[in-house]
């Protein structure tokens, strides 16, 4: 919940914003120490598996929020647009690469093995600073840069669309 916004703070060359928010590592403590006591009985009485599409649609929800929070703080910053998009997909993206490597799996956003995602949220970040650049309302700009982000989530999940790959050389 931290680890992409962590990221973009720390390449940005600021301090993790949950330093001085201090409400986020509360927050997450706790609805990890919810899930851990509560997650086999909840999902056993609903019939909840890891692998039912609310999970889909919450992480979906999740990257066009957060690639148009990214882009936001990288603006502040002072930082190029560029650079604000890259900020963006880092928010999104990368607490789940930190995840993987913690848990010794393959980084989803490294490989081509599942449907594009970082990707997404660097296009809606985009799309957000191109909004904004051409002096869109702030309400246009986070409805345009978060619907192209999940629009192309959804499109990558149902079309199986992934990013291509070299053939190995044996």
């Amino acid at each position: 919940a931290t680890g992409g916004g962590t990221f973009r703070d720390l390449m940005l060359g600021k301090r993790a914003f949950w330093v001085e928010e201090w409400e986020y590592i509360v927050l997450c403590g706790l609805s990890a120490l919810a899930t851990f006591l509560f997650w086999d009985s909840v999902a056993h009485s609903l019939n909840l598996s890891k692998d039912d599409m609310w999970l889909f649609w919450g992480d979906t929800i999740g990257i066009g929020a957060f690639c148009c929070i990214g882009a936001i703080s990288g603006i502040r910053a002072g930082a190029h647009p560029l650079i604000a998009a890259l900020c963006g997909m880092f928010t999104s993206s990368f607490g789940g690469a930190v995840r993987d490597v913690l848990a010794k799996r393959p980084v989803r956003i490294l490989n081509n093995h599942a449907e594009i995602y970082a990707t997404t949220a660097f296009c809606g970040a985009s799309m957000y600073l191109v909004a904004r650049a051409v002096g869109m309302p702030f309400k246009i700009r986070v409805i345009s840069g978060f619907s192209t982000a999940v629009s192309m989530r959804i499109a990558a999940h149902f079309y199986d669309i992934r990013l291509p790959s070299k053939p190995s050389v044996r």
